[in-house]
């Protein structure tokens, strides 16, 4: 698992190289900054949000070298998430420099201006992840029609895609929920950002049938992918079990860790 996480700063960097000329450095966020202003004038300067901010970043620059539906939806999703973050920090009083909550708030009016201008130049994009985004983040019916006329297609075939129809029948058909989590997990491969949405929702669906086996195994996952919603003490109180078979589940989601970061995650709902 340790393997993982000192991947995964890296990774989106990683993800970049493709962008580039053969054998040329990836610049780093600073020398993003330096080389265009823009990528990160309007952001905060102080230490709030620092992983937030410097992954919006390298989705703008990603985007600025090659704006494609991809780039633009990672974008939206990252300046979602930076939004959020520092909402929250421009709600915290700064006792010695009040400036710097001023500078925090209007960082955070100036993330909504960019989702917006993002959304409203994406919102006639037939790219299904753009769908997605459209349909979970503005209701957009007909996005969702469109998106789900390629359910069965080769276009839907992706890590995030299947996440997305997972998220659409979560409420409808738990069957289907479970296949499509699974199905992302076996489309990931290595260079791709790793959704730890996924897990987490498998905990979830594992929990609602009182499997807490499973449900223990995939919180470990998504607590080695960096998840901020999973807890191993909570999850030890909820589930309730002996310590050989916490060691046990620990080795087994080590395991599955091991096959997703290497790209050779194989598994099915029945033999998880």
């Amino acid at each position: 698992m340790q393997r993982w996480m000192n991947k995964l700063a890296l990774l989106s960097l990683t993800a970049l190289l493709g962008l580039t000329a053969c054998g040329e450095r990836m610049p780093t966020v600073r020398e993003m900054c330096d080389q265009d202003p823009g990528l990160c004038a309007d952001l905060n300067e102080d230490n709030w949000c620092r992983a937030e901010r410097r992954q919006l970043i390298i989705s703008r620059y990603a985007n600025k070298l090659q704006e494609i539906p991809e780039n633009q939806y990672y974008l939206l999703k990252d300046l979602q998430k930076y939004s959020q973050c520092i909402e929250l920090a421009s709600g915290i009083e700064h006792r010695k420099l009040k400036s710097k909550q001023s500078h925090r708030i209007e960082a955070y009016l100036n993330s909504l201006d960019a989702i917006k201008a993002l959304a409203d130049k994406t919102a006639t994009s037939d790219a299904p992840l753009l769908l997605y985004w459209h349909w979970a983040n503005r209701s957009d019916t007909d996005a969702l029609e469109q998106l789900l006329a390629l359910e069965n297609t080769k276009a839907m075939q992706s890590h995030e895609l299947q996440f997305a129809l997972a998220t659409y029948y979560a409420k409808q058909d738990q069957d289907k929920v479970l296949s499509h989590l699974y199905n992302a997990l076996r489309l990931y491969t290595p260079e791709q950002r790793f959704n730890v949405e996924i897990p987490e929702s498998l905990v979830t669906y594992y929990l609602s049938r009182e499997d807490v086996k499973n449900a223990y195994i995939w919180a470990r996952v998504a607590i080695a992918f960096g998840s901020e919603t999973m807890n191993e003490q909570q999850m030890r109180t909820i589930v309730n079990a002996s310590d050989d078979q916490y060691d046990d589940w620990q080795d087994l989601a080590e395991n599955i860790v091991d096959e997703i970061e290497d790209g050779e995650f194989k598994r099915r709902p029945d033999a998880s």
